[in-house]
């Protein structure tokens, strides 16, 4: 098509050649307008190049195309054809198949005629699979453990759309449950951290973040796609993350996900030095430093799973002690809370539980788990909330959403998208019976199914930026279309099939929520 597109383009310049002129307002104007052609980069001129690439041309002003993994992307010799007297990038003069520029980042080129008027084209040029890439360095991967930092060196080269981060000393440890610790997967979570604040892939500067596998979900997109409903929320804040290529000691990791740590920061969760995040989670997972107490109230209320240990692991302020103050007095409007809300009248406005908590973000966070029916969200594990003294609780951040949307068959009542599922948690459980706060839930949910085909483009959107990278992750992983723990049920043998299955198991979810709310 691209050819065709060039035979026309010089079709057109000879036909032109036979007409003298034409008049527009009064002024004459050159047929013969200032055009680029075609761009490419020939093997012959660039020894790090495997092979020819010719760019693709948008029919409008922009030529694209990649160019594989090791080519010296920052000096490369571009060729043109093109109609008109020079090409210039930023006023500098080239010579086509002989200068040499950085590709790295978008670059502008202008063809000008013999009067110095022309035409602006941008080039861009993805590196690899056109994901940034993040490289870590100086450690070895086989002493990283879940338990402390090791010493080691990042960089990471922001591709087209974000700026790059130049190597710097990093401290990184193993983070996750599941993935960090079942048999038999070799793509490893990690939580990297920075020695002072640092913006990464647009993202606020701050200086914890982590590296999430997917390796549990074959389509890579479920955390994604929740973060993205967290920022349609009325969440004070909700974690962002950007795909990514690993590749550790120039050994490529595949495909990942490099997020915002939940924590509180001024970038973050903006709770202030006084402020409490508490995750409810299961007394197994937490370490020997965390800090928790535990709810007489919520164990007696999910005695129906004899599975559950649930604690409440007090995340912020980090330097909480037990027996402190500070500990005494989360713990005691925890306790008040759930006193209330399990009582007789906890359905009055001025004394029940209303006076307890922020009405929207506990409406929000129901919804958003609801839809993906997170699998640990009725109090098993990631259930996040906040609590700064003197106001309400908030639900929140939402996190950790690799088993949902259909991905966990172990969990009838999360695999299926018909029924409900967070609505065992007890806190919500106990809600729901309120006329008020189910009307709520009802019309808050109104917002979100309006934006169901939004949720669905995201999908496309996603697949689609990762569509290079996935190939490869596959091809060093090969979990594809092999059953594993989280779901023997739903799997394919495609990573298109995946994002296919999650794409109508979402349609039908948030069609059934809709009826039957």
């Amino acid at each position: 098509m691209f050819k065709r597109y060039v035979v026309r383009k010089y079709a057109i310049v000879l036909l032109s050649l036979f007409v003298l002129s034409c008049q527009k307002d009064e002024k004459e104007v050159d047929i013969l307008d200032p055009n680029l052609l075609s761009v490419s980069f020939q093997k012959a001129n660039n020894p790090s190049l495997e092979s020819d690439v010719e760019l693709d041309f948008d029919n409008e002003d922009t030529f694209s195309g990649f160019v594989p993994y090791g080519t010296s992307i920052r000096s490369l010799i571009a060729t043109y054809e093109f109609v008109g007297s020079s090409v210039q990038i930023d006023g500098e003069e080239q010579t086509s198949s002989v200068s040499s520029n950085d590709f790295g980042k978008e670059r502008m080129v202008s063809i000008l005629d013999d009067g110095g008027n022309g035409k602006d084209y941008l080039i861009r040029l993805h590196y690899h699979t056109g994901l940034p890439i993040v490289s870590l360095s100086a450690f070895d991967p086989e002493t990283v453990a879940r338990e402390y930092y090791i010493p080691a060196e990042i960089s990471i080269y922001g591709g087209l759309d974000f700026q790059d981060i130049e190597d710097r000393p990093i401290q990184i440890r193993g983070r996750g449950n599941s993935t960090w610790t079942a048999e038999g997967v070799a793509k490893k979570p990690y939580q990297i951290k920075f020695l002072e604040g640092q913006e990464v892939l647009g993202m606020a500067d701050d200086r914890r973040w982590v590296l999430l596998a997917e390796y549990f979900d074959r389509s890579m997109i479920r955390n994604k796609l929740s973060y993205e409903m967290g920022q349609m929320s009325s969440f004070d804040y909700s974690p962002q993350g950007e795909y990514v290529e690993l590749f550790i000691n120039d050994k490529p990791q595949g495909t990942y996900v490099l997020a915002q740590k939940v924590e509180e920061s001024k970038n973050r969760l903006d709770i202030g030095d006084n402020g409490y995040l508490i995750e409810m989670d299961q007394r197994y997972r937490v370490a020997e430093d965390d800090v928790h107490f535990e709810s007489p109230i919520f164990r007696q209320r999910t005695e129906k799973f004899s599975w559950l240990d649930t604690i409440y692991n007090i995340k912020e302020p980090a330097d909480i002690q037990y027996g402190s103050e500070a500990y005494s007095n989360i713990e005691n409007f925890v306790n008040a809370f759930e006193e209330v809300l399990f009582g007789d009248n906890f359905k009055d406005s001025e004394e029940g539980y209303r006076s307890y908590i922020d009405l929207d973000s506990f409406i929000d966070w129901y919804l958003i788990n609801e839809i993906g029916k997170s699998v640990d969200a009725y109090g098993y594990a990631s259930v996040f909330f906040s609590y700064v003294p003197g106001e309400k609780i908030k639900m929140g951040p939402i996190w950790d959403f690799d088993l949902s949307y259909g991905n966990a068959d172990y969990s009838a009542t999360a695999f299926y998208a018909e029924g409900n599922h967070v609505n065992q948690h007890p806190w919500f459980e106990r809600l729901l019976e309120d006329d008020f706060f189910r009307q709520k839930v009802i019309e808050r949910y109104t917002h979100y199914f309006d934006k169901r085909d939004e949720f669905l483009a995201l999908i496309d959107k996603f697949s689609d930026k990762i569509n290079r990278s996935q190939v490869l992750n596959y091809e060093l992983y090969q979990n594809l279309g092999e059953e594993m723990w989280n779901n023997r049920l739903a799997v394919f043998q495609t990573h298109a099939e995946e994002v296919e299955y999650l794409k109508s198991w979402l349609f039908e979810r948030i069609n059934w929520m809709n009826g039957n709310l």
